[in-house]
């Protein structure tokens, strides 16, 4: 572990929710030293799986865990002078600075990039936003569900071909995720600047800003004067790009985007043969003017095997297709865990607990083993006695309610 890219890394975890706190868990991972911050009260989503409205629910924090793993939380009250003092003293011996909160409380808190890259020119500050830093809704509050899917215009794109119907609610998170890997990224290049300039810098991105990268194809063919493409729905998708259930009832999803190269092993291997002289089938334009009918004639054939059946069938013809798996599925597949998809956790109570890894892989710079997440304030007094507290000192920061 003596080669951790980011060992000697102190990072300050001024955050909450999902998408900025993954952050310093990812540099946590690579060997970063992290302090979480967190009110009198905690973090609020250590009550994510409270109530089981969206998510499952639990006694177990699972959701805070995956995003908190590695750290140490310092419970504290920032609205008070003697907090005021213990974060900035963190700050001067910080590399990064990490925080989610809106413009308002960031000034209230004396949080913003400005005070912080004062007290230490060295150190990268890094805001995720929902909407961006500038405009009429940047010191707006939001969730990756409204900023990342619903604004960027990702989520219009998952209705279905009746203009009226609404689109489903969003995966929990899915706009989290990616969002907090561009942050990490910027996080990076920041400190790899600093080695050659010695000087710290603030970086930044949003959740709107990555839904519109991950909206991007379809964006872009707006920006280059085309209308909204309108046509990925099943019912009007090509037979040839569509999805069949089998005879398990699990669904199959088939891509062929080289139907001059793969229609002939595609009937060939469905025992379909007699297709090939049926004018209705003869050519790509065809089967799409016939897609209705070909699609049941595929469905039929289709119904007969299981998925390994018809795996088995494809595999050797070059045909794009896979499974549409259900999460539970999807953390017994033998692709997920022989590639590392998920990553033992030591120190939780749920026994032999695995969490979702990052989906990075660097050979010669493993991560560390990951450990739980810190309970509210646990390093109050070993963090204060970092900082020259005494004994005497953090028991009347205790008994003022300055620290939990």
């Amino acid at each position: 572990m003596e080669n951790l890219p980011l060992k000697g890394i102190k990072v300050i975890d001024a955050a909450s929710f999902i998408a900025a706190p993954l952050v310093s868990a990812l540099m946590s991972d690579y060997g970063a030293e992290v302090i979480k911050i967190e009110p009198l009260t905690g973090d609020t989503y250590r009550e994510a799986v409270i109530g089981g409205h969206v998510w499952p629910e639990s006694d177990i924090d699972w959701a805070f865990i995956l995003e908190n793993r590695n750290k140490r939380s310092l419970s504290i009250d920032l609205k008070s002078k003697e907090g005021q003092v213990i974060i900035k003293k963190l700050v001067q011996e910080s590399d990064v600075f990490i925080t989610n909160l809106p413009n308002t409380p960031r000034e209230k808190l004396g949080l913003t990039d400005k005070i912080i890259r004062k007290l230490n020119p060295k150190i990268i500050y890094a805001s995720l936003t929902g909407y961006g830093e500038n405009g009429p809704d940047s010191n707006r509050t939001a969730l990756d569900a409204t900023a990342y899917f619903a604004r960027s215009g990702l989520m219009n794109w998952s209705k279905t071909n009746n203009p009226e119907e609404t689109p489903p609610f969003p995966i929990p998170g899915g706009g989290d995720h990616p969002t907090g890997l561009s942050l990490f990224t910027s996080i990076l290049l920041a400190l790899m600047n600093r080695e050659k300039t010695g000087l710290g810098t603030s970086v930044s991105t949003s959740l709107l800003a990555n839904g519109v990268w991950s909206n991007a194809m379809l964006i872009q063919a707006v920006l280059s004067g085309h209308q909204p493409i309108d046509t990925f729905h099943w019912e009007t998708l090509s037979a040839m790009r569509n999805i069949y259930k089998l005879k398990d009832n699990s669904l199959f999803f088939m891509l062929l985007t080289n139907e001059e190269k793969h229609w002939m092993p595609l009937i060939e291997t469905l025992n379909l043969k007699h297709l090939k002289d049926e004018n209705k089938f003869n050519s790509k334009d065809k089967r799409q003017l016939n897609k209705k009918e070909l699609k049941i004639i595929l469905q039929k054939e289709f119904k007969k095997y299981s998925y390994e059946e018809i795996r088995t069938k494809l595999i050797d013809t070059g045909i794009v297709f896979t499974k549409i798996m259900k999460p539970e599925n999807t953390i017994n597949d033998p692709q997920t865990n022989l590639n590392n998809m998920f990553m033992n956790i030591q120190g939780e109570t749920i026994k032999n607990l695995k969490i979702v890894s990052p989906p990075l892989n660097i050979e010669n710079a493993p991560r560390i083993k990951a450990k739980k997440a810190p309970k509210l304030g646990e390093h109050n007094i070993d963090i204060l006695k970092e900082l020259g507290y005494t004994k005497e000192e953090i028991k009347v920061l205790q008994k003022n309610k300055i620290i939990l």
